[in-house]
């Protein structure tokens, strides 16, 4: 029966800890990572809610885009809603995971479900990214083995670079050692000068896989004590957080707004010249006004996001910038249902289930179509 640390290696694979922003909160918040999991709920909110959605399915898990605890709890007072909602999770023996901005930028996540949504071709990533320690891991090894170390640190996380898996640089040396009393050497013998042809050959990894990393490495080495180095290098701003794609056909601001609001399900709010000629769409959900320039700067013609603040509603306008607040519900909801979808097929001894909110309840808006 597969536990919750299971749901939270799927959910490593599927959105990576290291994409979310170093501000967030994401990861198990609340529960044993050796419990078991039957049954799991995936909502949009840490809503009582979700919570009591998945009580009456009988969950052990719920996984909630976003964030239940953001500060140190000082108290279990249960007058306050995060505290209240902690202990009625504890209480009621279910675990509770969060995947926010990690899934925001992921492959297949928040953003590019909007984009799908919004029916956008060409789509790219742009703006913000969090930053993802990287090191260069330098090794060591006789030339017959150098395949089979590549693939095991490669399957651990070593040697992806974008697209591109399995990267590595090699050349060609010698290397020489004088083996101890009571070691074994792969090559030669005790106590003797040894010199031996070796592949040098360097791969990068993100610093969160250094322990899966070293300990493939040396399973897969055939020396009793493996040489290599380990090289920090600058930060690296691997998966952006927004999208931008093209509109089958250009529309003005008026008719994008509109077909927005059709195809999301929303009443959306623009700013903006109404006749503009939109073509290229860049697209954040929930509360990310402050990417409007990051839009601007990657050729976007318009910007849209869940919430905007007057100020960035006056910026971005008189800056020649339209931009659109979809609400935080309608752009981000639709994520979950492909998180809930991903985690499905990942992890399918688990049934799966998504919390929908009725209009009006549990941060869903009330929109026309629902009066």
């Amino acid at each position: 029966m597969p536990r919750i640390r299971d749901v939270l290696a799927a959910l490593e694979e599927i959105a990576p800890r290291r994409y979310a922003f170093d501000f967030d909160r994401v990861g198990l918040q609340v529960g044993d990572a050796d419990a078991e999991v039957t049954k799991a709920v995936v909502s949009l909110d840490r809503s009582l809610g979700a919570l009591e959605f998945a009580e009456g399915r009988g969950a052990q898990l719920l996984l909630s885009h976003h964030p239940l605890i953001w500060d140190p709890l000082k108290t279990l007072d249960e007058c306050r809603h995060a505290e209240r909602t902690a202990m009625r999770l504890i209480r009621s023996g279910i675990g509770f995971i969060a995947a926010h901005t990690n899934w925001d930028s992921a492959r297949g996540g928040i953003n590019d479900c909007l984009a799908d949504r919004l029916e956008l071709k060409e789509v790219q990533p742009f703006g913000s990214a969090a930053a993802v320690d990287i090191l260069k891991l330098v090794v060591f090894a006789p030339a017959d083995s150098v395949d089979r170390i590549i693939d095991a640190l490669s399957e651990a996380g070593a040697g992806r670079i974008g697209d591109y898996y399995r990267c590595a640089f090699l050349s060609s040396g010698h290397g020489t050692f004088i083996g101890g009393e009571g070691t074994n050497p792969t090559v030669g013998e005790a106590g003797k000068k040894e010199i031996v042809p070796e592949v040098r050959f360097e791969m990068l990894l993100p610093s969160e896989k250094l322990g899966k990393v070293t300990q493939a490495l040396r399973e897969a080495h055939p020396y009793e004590e493996p040489a290599y180095d380990l090289i920090r290098q600058m930060p690296s701003y691997e998966q952006p957080l927004g999208r931008m794609g093209k509109l089958a056909r250009p529309m003005s601001l008026a008719e994008f707004s509109a077909f927005a609001d059709e195809k999301l399900g929303t009443q959306s709010y623009s700013w903006g010249e109404a006749n503009k000629r939109i073509s290229k769409v860049a697209v954040v959900g929930g509360a990310a006004d402050g990417e409007w320039l990051s839009a601007r700067n990657a050729g976007a013609d318009v910007f849209l996001t869940g919430e905007v603040r007057q100020n960035i509603a006056v910026e971005a306008s008189e800056s020649g910038m339209p931009i659109l607040a979809a609400g935080h519900y309608a752009t981000e909801h639709p994520g979950c249902e492909w998180l809930r979808d991903r985690m499905a097929a990942a992890v399918p001894e688990v049934d799966w289930t998504l919390f929908t909110p009725a209009p009006g309840q549990g941060g869903r808006p009330i929109t026309s179509s629902d009066r």
